[in-house]
Formats: structure tokens, C-alpha cells, sequence
């Protein structure tokens, strides 16, 4: 292909981004990308308004204009959701046009129908950008290693998450102060569920595992915690025992499945993850012939994101032809996290009064868990609004597999002198 014709749909943050890019590029005699139409309806919005003015031969009146234009190869999808967007990339690509998004909910939720609708059109689909912004994680998985070697992954793949647990840590905020500094500072949306839920780490694993093993799993199939219980304490536990609170997505393969789960970890001050800062993103691959290979980088943004996206611009252009699918790894089973064994320790907040250490160490006996250390936390203890003593205390368990742990704290939880449910801080093991 000598010269690939784009246009963008949707002129937004990440839209505009991949605009600039492309225009800077167009001024090197070798540019071999070329922007041919923008569709953006609200012309007079922030990042629209300049390139209007300048250029309003580049916007389209309506969608259908640009699904009909001929000289149009590839469209860039980033105005994202599920709604619009999936049917503007099934229209796009039934008519012969290669589609590259950054949408990974969109991916995540849809991308077995989009990617079956673009291998019978014999188009691209592809979505780098979605996965880690910058960071060429996905190409490193598609191009260079063999997958069937990789025994798994691990990442910190939402820099919202990660830039609240590096300021709770590092500046002793509350959850609710860091997540307002975030949102002030333009890390986390006003509405930052997605965020500090884990939801969005966990759209971009299911990218990943497909990838991987060639099957698509449901998001609603991996297992899935947030920070947002996260407190002070927490932070404190771990720094005394040499530890980091990471949000952390990880695959692991094995001969019974795969392994795959969004969850707070503990880990160890000195692994690669925990020295990850701020916003930053960072993937952790581990192969079997391989030592582990790390990728650190801007997960988000306008230009880090538009970089990812013009770099599968780039890869188009040199190979119309679409790539085959990821190798099937077998139908693998989807492991239950139950069976997972972790060091788990216990944050109580409790009213204080006699009996309570035996009530749950015999719910705990039942449950064949052997309780490895009890520590309380007198700094944090308060008076309560009938007098009593409200206590605070972290509570360390042996290894044990996550099943049972959670058996037992369904019934702790239950228990009268119980003020919050039990707050649970897990480390592999």
C-alpha cells in the first residue's frame, strides 16, 4: 500500500491526539499516512473548534458519509462505549475498511464477534492502544514471543489505581484525598468508578488473555477487587513488613487452565512492580525459556495513547493483509481462585469487648486456618458513639487457599461486635 488514507471518528482527547501526530508526520517527505476525514459532530468542542476552522473539507456531515467514502483504507475508532462505536466498527469493516481503536471495554466485552466480522472481510482490526496506551505490550505478545512459552503475566495496568496507592503510601492521605487529588490533577474521571473499582484493569486482562491463549473470556469471568476499602493502616501493615499495595492484574498458566485475576496485592519492596511510580503502567511477562521481561511506560493520555494508535497505523500500511489469529492454547479451563493459596492478613475494626479473639479463632479452627500472627493498632483506636472502645487490628493467617478463608469471614462478618466487614490484604506466596 503506498499511501494509507485515514479518518478518525470521534475528535475527543485521544482522537485529537492521533490528528497531531499524523500532522507532524506529514511534513516528512517519506509520510506515507495520510488524513483524509475526521467525523466529529460538535465542531465547536474543545479540541474540534481549531482544526475546523482550519480545515472543514476534512469533517464529515453524518456517519454514513464516512462509511461511503471510497478513498477511505482504514477508520480510527475513539469515541468510545459499546453503543455507536460497535456498530460504526461492524459497518467499517463489512465495508472494506481496516478499523484500529483504543476501545478496550468495547474490546473486552465485544471483541470475539468484531474480530470474527473482520477476519471475514479480510480486514485489520486492532487495538494496541487499548492495553497500556504506549507501552507495545500487545505487539511484543502478537510479534516477537512465541505464546505458547509465556507461563504468565502480570501487570500494573490502571495508572489512576496506581498513582492513589503510591499517594496513600508515600504521603500518609486517606483513599478520599488521594482519589481528589488525582481527579484534580486529570488522573481519574470525575466519575472514577471504572478506576478504583478494577473493572478497567480487568477489561484490558481479558485483552491480554486472549492474546495469549487465544480464547475469550467474559470480564465478568475474572475475579475482581478495588483499592477503594483500602485505609492507612493497610499501608502501614505493609510497609512494616517490607511491602507495596499494588492493583495488580495477573495471568498464570498452567497444566490444570489459566489463572487469571485484578486484585490488591502485597508484594515484596525490591520486585520491578513495586518500584512502579505514579500513573506510570508496567507489564511483567514470564516465559519459560525466557527471564522475565518488564515494560514500563505512560498506560494513558492523548499522546502517549495516539503514539500506540499511529504506530498500528504504521504496521497497516506496511501489511495490508491482516494478521492471523493468536494460536489456541487448547480449551483451557478457567481455574477457581478458591483453590489459590495466599498469605492473607485480616484488617478487624471491631467493638472492643471480652471474647472476641476466641469467637473467631474457632470459627477459624473449623476451617482447618492456623493463625500466624496478631498485631493491634492502638493509634488508630476511637471511642464510639455508646462509649465502647472501637479497636483496630490486623491479623496474619498460615497459608491457606482463598476458599476457605472466605468461608470464614462470611461468618466473622455476621458477628454483633463486627463495625466494618473484615478488609482482606493478600500476598502470593
Amino acid at each position: 500500500m503506498s499511501v494509507l488514507n485515514v479518518a478518525i471518528a470521534g475528535f475527543g482527547t485521544i482522537g485529537s491526539g492521533v490528528a497531531h501526530v499524523l500532522a507532524e508526520h506529514s511534513v516528512q517527505p517519506d509520510s506515507k499516512i495520510k488524513l483524509v476525514g475526521i467525523l466529529e459532530l460538535d465542531t465547536q468542542g474543545v479540541f474540534a473548534k481549531t482544526w475546523f476552522e482550519k480545515n472543514p473539507e476534512l469533517f464529515y456531515e453524518n456517519p454514513q458519509q464516512l462509511l461511503d467514502d471510497p478513498q477511505v483504507d482504514v477508520v480510527v475508532e475513539t469515541i468510545g462505549g459499546s453503543g455507536f462505536a460497535r456498530e460504526l466498527i461492524r459497518t467499517a469493516l463489512q465495508n472494506d475498511k481496516h478499523v484500529i481503536t483504543a476501545n478496550k471495554d468495547l474490546i473486552a466485552v465485544h471483541g470475539a464477534e468484531l474480530m470474527k466480522i473482520a477476519r471475514e472481510n479480510q480486514r485489520h482490526l486492532i487495538f494496541e492502544a487499548a492495553v497500556a496506551g504506549a507501552i507495545p505490550v500487545l505487539r511484543l505478545l502478537k510479534d516477537y514471543l512465541q505464546v505458547q512459552d509465556i507461563k504468565g503475566l502480570q501487570g500494573i495496568l490502571n495508572g489512576t489505581t496506581n498513582y492513589i496507592l503510591c499517594e496513600m503510601e508515600n504521603n500518609n492521605l486517606s483513599f478520599e484525598e488521594a482519589l481528589s487529588q488525582a481527579q484534580g490533577l486529570g488522573f481519574a474521571e470525575q466519575d472514577p468508578t471504572n478506576d478504583i473499582k478494577g473493572i478497567d484493569a480487568r477489561y484490558k486482562l481479558v485483552i491480554l488473555t486472549y492474546l495469549i491463549t487465544g480464547q475469550w473470556f467474559s470480564p465478568e469471568q475474572i475475579t475482581l477487587e478495588g483499592i477503594d476499602h483500602l485505609e492507612k493502616a493497610d499501608f502501614e501493615y505493609a510497609e512494616r513488613m517490607g511491602r507495596r499495595i499494588k492493583l495488580i492484574a495477573n495471568i498464570r498458566l498452567s497444566e490444570d487452565g489459566i489463572l487469571v485475576y485484578v486484585l490488591p496485592l502485597m508484594i515484596e519492596k525490591n520486585e520491578m512492580l513495586a518500584k512502579i511510580s505514579g500513573s506510570t503502567n508496567a507489564v511483567t511477562i514470564s516465559g519459560k525459556y525466557s527471564e522475565d521481561i518488564t515494560l514500563i511506560g505512560k498506560g494513558a493520555g492523548s499522546l502517549p495513547t495516539a503514539s500506540a494508535i499511529v504506530s498500528d497505523l504504521n504496521k497497516v500500511q506496511r501489511h495490508p493483509e491482516p494478521f492471523p489469529a493468536p494460536p489456541i492454547s487448547g480449551q483451557l479451563e478457567l481455574e477457581s481462585i478458591s483453590s489459590i493459596r495466599f498469605r492473607h492478613t485480616l484488617r478487624f475494626e471491631v467493638r472492643d469487648h471480652p471474647g472476641i479473639f476466641g469467637h473467631f479463632g474457632k470459627i477459624f479452627e473449623r476451617h482447618s486456618i492456623n493463625i500466624y500472627a496478631l498485631e493491634q493498632l492502638p493509634q488508630y483506636h476511637r471511642i464510639g458513639k455508646e462509649g465502647e472502645e472501637n479497636v483496630i487490628f490486623t491479623l496474619t493467617l498460615q497459608n491457606c487457599q482463598e476458599g476457605l478463608v472466605l468461608k470464614a469471614l462470611k461468618e466473622i462478618n455476621q458477628a454483633e461486635y463486627m463495625l466494618k466487614p473484615v478488609v482482606l490484604l493478600r500476598e502470593i506466596v
